[in-house]
């Protein structure tokens, strides 16, 4: 029997369904089992009903065992539900329901979204409270400590910046796995990775701490070298810490916990709070004191992660009895985490070259560059958690297609509605920008003449940012970290050929993004694509006809 489509109600169909029931019922063979159903069931938290019918041709007490056999071996099951997502099966909507279901799943995602992002956004804000802090209790031992904190955050910076590659990556994995134990397996593995790269961070930092010093400009002949080296070499040791902090923030956000993350940035914050004034003044450490209560800090935040990773069993368990091929897990963690250090690696370069080209232009374009890269990185905060929302939820719902097709079209109404109204607030607040950064009017004329493409950018990298979220909760590490990769190349060959700070933001930066949201849409398609190709396989192998979804 071929199930098709029909524009009928719900209720039509299911007096359908009946009334063939019953002209099956008049055939010579007796038919048992028979059910007919009507029950509200909740999909993506929307009342759908559900109409089910199954029949069974069973033989009858006359017939001979050879017939009995031919009824058995011919019976027949006929299903119907009227659930959207089941490819193949019947479906039938009027526009009422449709109005409604699509304003619950709108709400829905909202309230999703909104739960992840806005804890992801208070645990990005933490780093910038961190160096704050530390910022603030230095400058007040005098320009040489503040001079060196510079410089060694500059190195802290791209240390663990790169770093933070795994968060995105242990995200992805675990929200994706299929069973809980895989979850529990990739967690573990992913930490026991961080700490191999912790290790290796801590030994780099240790043993070539000096000579980075000198990369940056700082001999052993500078009055910056001590100061640097105090801060540098005590606080290096949090570097595993540091690692493992990036891999079990993950690990939360990958099991729907993003408020974890926030509560041990919240700890690390009060801790450095504490400790930065009580080390470095009254027990005379100075900028040691600043680094070892950073370092205390860092330490603090890992013993919470490391305490709410047990109470919450996200680690394997005695119990676990399932097999899991750890080769494969290992090389999955290894791919993402490789290609995703590789996407970052190269942001970081960028951006460091649009810094050392500004740097070259003199000190007012650096100084007009400075205020810029602050602004645009605040703002970028905030579009950042919606990147984190979008990967997560992506990576949970891959297993079902039409939910994944649904979370995309929303996602892009987000990113383009929260990219509008940040173009409008850069644009609407430009003027009152240069007055609170600095008094000189050269440096003044420069930031004014950014703004605008600043303003402009916020809607493109609003939609990257959300793009590359739902690619990669889709997976899509490597083609991301190879787009991302000649994005860069591209982007600084046209920094090569700016001559200005304008020309650095009015046209570099925009090709750059420009390059890395097409990069983006390419990578969401590829989701799309894979999740079609999973569809029709699906149905094929239970020998259904997939019915498209309007």
């Amino acid at each position: 029997m071929k199930i098709t489509n029909h524009d009928s109600s719900t209720r039509s169909v299911q007096v359908g369904l009946i009334l063939a029931s019953a002209l099956l019922l008049s055939t010579p063979n007796a038919v048992q089992g028979f059910s007919t159903t009507t029950t509200i069931t909740r999909s993506l938290d929307v009342p759908i009903i559900k109409s089910s019918i199954s029949l069974r041709a069973l033989p009858s007490q006359s017939d001979s065992p050879s017939n009995s056999e031919n009824a058995m071996d011919s019976s027949t099951a006929l299903s119907y539900s009227n659930a959207e997502y089941m490819p193949g099966m019947l479906k039938t909507t009027d526009a009422s329901s449709v109005e409604l279901k699509s304003a619950r799943v709108q709400h829905q995602w909202t309230k999703q979204n909104l739960a992840i992002a806005m804890p992801a956004l208070m645990g990005l804000l933490a780093d910038p409270v961190l160096s704050m802090v530390d910022t603030g209790f230095v400058g007040r031992s005098g320009p040489i400590n503040l001079a060196a904190l510079g410089v060694c955050t500059s190195i802290f910076h791209m240390a663990f910046t790169v770093f933070r590659a795994s968060t995105v990556a242990t995200t992805s994995l675990v929200g994706s796995a299929e069973t809980e134990e895989e979850k529990r397996q990739i967690t573990k593995l992913s930490l026991q990775f961080a700490g191999v790269l912790g290790t290796v961070v801590l030994l780099a930092l240790r043993l070539g701490g000096p000579h980075m010093l000198a990369t940056m400009g700082v001999s052993k002949s500078s009055p910056l070298f001590k100061p640097a080296c105090d801060y540098l070499f005590a606080r290096c040791w949090a570097a595993p810490a540091v690692v493992g902090l990036v891999v079990a923030e993950g690990a939360f956000r990958g099991n729907d916990d993003s408020k974890t993350p926030l509560v041990a940035s919240g700890i690390a914050a009060v801790i450095n709070l504490i400790l930065d004034p009580l080390l470095m003044f009254p027990l005379g450490m100075g900028m040691a004191g600043a680094a070892v209560a950073t370092a205390v800090s860092q330490f603090g935040a890992a013993g919470l992660y490391g305490w709410r990773l047990m109470k919450r069993r996200l680690l394997p368990q005695p119990t676990d009895t399932t097999t899991i091929n750890k080769a494969k897990v290992i090389r999955s963690i290894l791919g993402a985490n490789m290609a995703m250090l590789a996407k970052q690696g190269s942001m970081l370069v960028f951006y460091t070259a649009a810094t050392a080209l500004a740097t070259r232009m003199g000190p007012m374009h650096v100084a007009t560059h400075q205020v810029a890269l602050s602004l645009f990185w605040l703002v970028t905060m905030w579009l950042d958690s919606g990147s984190i929302s979008s990967q997560v939820l992506m990576s949970k719902n891959m297993n079902t297609p039409a939910k994944a097709r649904s979370l995309t079209k929303y996602m892009v109404k987000y990113a383009l509605l929260q990219g509008l109204a940040f173009s409008a607030l850069v644009g609407g607040i430009g003027k009152f920008v240069p007055g609170v950064f600095t008094s000189d009017a050269t440096i003044q004329s420069l930031i004014l003449r950014c703004l605008p493409h600043l303003a402009v950018q916020q809607t493109v990298v609003s939609l990257t940012l959300i793009l590359e979220g739902l690619a990669i909760g889709g997976n899509q590490f490597r083609y991301m970290a190879a787009g991302t990769a000649v994005s860069t190349a591209v982007g600084v060959a046209a920094l090569c050929r700016a001559t200005s700070v304008v020309g650095i933001w009015g046209s570099a930066v925009n090709i750059f993004f420009a390059l890395r949201l097409v990069n983006a849409i390419i990578g969401v398609a590829r989701v799309h694509m894979g999740l079609n190709r999973k569809e029709r396989m699906e149905s094929e192998n239970n020998g259904l006809e997939p019915v498209p979804v309007s």
